[in-house]
């Protein structure tokens, strides 16, 4: 039987990858999830990962382009982000969180 594991935020890893985005990270064998916070009028410029992406929007908003087509996301908003597919994040006028998940490498 697997062991069970829990983590607070606070007890996460935590990464800068850019001025105004702060990463925490929850890793399992199979599993990533990314916990990022946004400030306000952060720009996420386009990019690509190897490994598909799914996630969700916890708090403010944020505009994102996936593939060429944008839309406005809002809390409970979710998104999918095809392997290779160019995508990028542009927070609007609050600050915002992005949950994020990935299959560990």
């Amino acid at each position: 039987m697997p062991k069970l594991c829990f983590a607070s935020p606070r007890d996460l890893p935590v990464a800068h990858p850019q001025t105004g985005v702060t990463e925490r990270t929850l890793r399992s064998r199979d599993a990533t999830l990314l916990f990022i916070d946004l400030e306000a009028r952060t720009v996420i410029d386009t990019h690509r990962h190897d490994e598909e992406r799914v996630g969700v929007i916890t708090r403010g908003s944020v505009a994102m382009a996936i593939s060429g087509e944008t839309r406005i996301l809002t809390e409970g908003d979710t998104f999918v982000v095809p392997a290779g597919a160019a995508h990028g994040i542009r927070v609007l006028e609050r600050g915002a969180q992005v949950v994020e998940a990935r299959r560990t490498a």
